[in-house]
């Protein structure tokens, strides 16, 4: 007897119910009262380091990028959020999408510590799950106010310098009982722990960047008042520059009369004596 030859059948039937089991076909209605509820307020996201991070909460958020602080500013403006937040979440049961609404300040306490349940930026967290999360310890911080208050900065500012002590104590024990474990220690933050505190280690030299002088086009510190030339002497950058060389002593009240004609660098006139 030969072999029965069977011939594979197509079922579109079955092949269409299998796609719509898992393509469910989801309702999303825009007229839902709270998407077209406004703010009650907004928060703000800032960060105080001089570095930059990157921030991933998915299924919301696939990759923020917080951007880190320019030098001579206090803070870096990182985003805004509404409260109430408002996202879309699918609702396998009715096939609907529900909106889900969480406190604003909540979902800025996520992207900046998701160990963080509460509202208090201090809090001491004794269980982690997320290692390496913690941006509230790196110099991120949300606010109510735009600009942020004073108290805030300063508040981060604790929060980041305690941080920065923490690590470089750290990589002090290590670099003296072993060694050969520091570079796996060594981050970009303890670089940065280091700039912060104008720390010079084995492991760390600061770093001084050097750009054209405008008035001179000699290479000089970034901003510097006054500078000095090859071959001798300064260039000096107006009367504020002067007035930081007369300070240092590297030029005299009388060089920096000669040089400007201002009167901040007069000699000073004694009171003539009274018969």
């Amino acid at each position: 007897m030969e072999p029965t030859c069977l011939t594979p059948i197509s079922r579109g039937d079955l092949s269409a119910a299998m796609t719509r089991a898992n393509n469910i076909d989801w309702n999303f209605s825009t007229a839902d009262y709270m998407l077209n509820r406004p703010a009650d307020f907004h928060v703000y996201i800032y960060n105080i380091a001089k570095l930059e991070y990157k921030v991933s909460r998915l299924p919301l958020i696939k990759e923020m990028v917080i951007p880190a602080r320019k030098e001579n500013e206090k803070y870096a403006v990182v985003t805004s959020l509404p409260s109430p937040f408002k996202f879309p979440k699918g609702n396998i049961d009715s096939n609907d999408i529900d909106i889900v609404i969480i406190d604003g300040r909540r979902m800025a306490m996520d992207i900046i510590n998701p160990d963080n349940l509460t509202l208090d930026q201090d809090a001491v967290i004794t269980s982690s799950f997320s290692v390496g999360q913690n941006l509230g310890k790196l110099g991120v911080f949300w606010s109510v106010n735009n600009p942020p208050t004073e108290a805030e900065i300063a508040a981060a500012t604790r929060r980041m310098e305690k941080h920065y002590r923490e690590l470089l104590s750290d990589a002090r024990a290590v670099e003296t009982s072993n060694p050969q474990a520091l570079p796996a220690v060594i981050t970009p933050t303890l670089h940065a722990a280091c700039e912060y505190f104008h720390e010079t280690t084995n492991w760390h030299k600061k770093e001084v960047h050097l750009e054209p002088c405008p008035r001179c086009g000699m290479p000089a510190n970034a901003g510097a008042p006054f500078h000095p030339l090859e071959g001798g002497g300064f260039c000096i950058n107006g009367v504020e520059g002067w007035k930081k060389a007369v300070a240092a002593g590297v030029r005299s009240r009388a060089q920096a009369y000669d040089a400007t004609d201002d009167e901040v660098f007069a000699p000073r006139s004694k009171k003539p004596v009274e018969e």
